[in-house]
């Protein structure tokens, strides 16, 4: 447990450095594609399905990839989601519709590596502030019996509605035009996530389910290797053979024969024999045959005889 909360602390502070901004903010994402934010905000289901059609897109279809509210809750990865993730996805924009929606845009976020406007926190924030709001006046009016109070709880019930359902609309059409612009569907505005041709800014980070499956795009999500061409030979100016030219023979000047004045035979002379003084026989003084003398018979003693044992 306590990994699993030192590497949810680690994705924040990782968060905090993305720079990227959103092609659309939550201010105007109803005028970047308002039949969808129609769609989105629309009665019986409509809302729920945006949700599932947005995380099937931004996994890339891939619904190998999916994990319960995308490793962002307790219960990821322990729902079955491998042995039917269509089904779990389901349930979760059903039971869950505002944690799918969040799991959604932290999933696009920490591919592209976007950040949040501080307009879009502010929306966010006060979506959220006002159903704390209202819950408090609930619970305050079922304990105190006010008629006043429950009012006051019900019009806040229905500002926190207001607001909830048409900030999550904005929010889902904010996260429909970005993964437009993810997948070539829509030009990237300058400064933005996608910007001058990237279609991937980032590798999506790794993702927790059962087993430790890693989030990575499924094959074909990006071009094969080679898509982009190889250069032809020489086009970065490589010389072809022989261009410098091999010098011919000679064309750094070699030398000719006795160039450097090579003596001739004889040139330093031969001494004469004898020029260097071959002293005459007996010029070291060898001694005359007995001159140290030999010694008599005996000198050195007689060796010891030793009995037999």
């Amino acid at each position: 447990m306590s990994q699993e909360k030192s590497k949810r602390y680690k994705d924040i502070e990782i968060r905090k450095s993305y720079s990227i901004k959103w092609n659309t903010d939550l201010t105007r994402a109803c005028c970047a594609d308002p039949l969808y934010c129609l769609f989105a905000i629309g009665p019986c289901c409509c809302s729920q399905c945006s949700s599932y059609w947005l995380r099937k897109r931004a996994l890339y279809d891939d619904m190998n990839r999916y994990v319960c509210c995308q490793g962002m809750c307790p219960c990821s990865g322990k729902m079955g989601e491998r042995n039917c993730p269509e089904a779990c996805l389901g349930l979760e924009v059903i039971c869950c519709f505002a944690q799918s929606v969040a799991a959604t845009r932290m999933t696009i976020q920490d591919e592209r590596l976007i950040e949040n406007t501080q307009c879009d926190n502010c929306i966010i924030g006060f979506m959220l502030l006002l159903n704390q709001l209202a819950c408090i006046f609930r619970c305050a009016a079922a304990i105190s019996g006010s008629k006043e109070i429950e009012q006051i709880a019900d019009i806040l019930d229905c500002l926190a509605d207001i607001v909830y359902m048409s900030v999550c609309a904005c929010m889902q059409t904010q996260h429909k035009v970005e993964l437009d612009v993810r997948d070539g569907k829509k030009p990237a505005k300058e400064g933005c996530a996608g910007a001058g041709g990237q279609q991937q800014l980032h590798a999506p980070p790794q993702q927790h389910m059962q087993g430790g499956a890693q989030m990575a795009p499924p094959p074909g999500a990006y071009p094969p290797a080679g898509a982009y061409g190889q250069p032809p030979p020489g086009a970065y100016g490589q010389p072809p053979p022989g261009a410098y030219g091999q010098p011919p023979p000679g064309a750094y000047g070699q030398p000719p024969p006795g160039a450097y004045g090579q003596p001739p035979p004889g040139a330093y002379g031969q001494p004469p024999p004898g020029a260097y003084g071959q002293p005459p026989p007996g010029a070291y003084g060898q001694p005359p045959p007995g001159a140290y003398g030999q010694p008599p018979p005996g000198a050195y003693g007689q060796p010891i005889q030793y009995a037999p044992q």
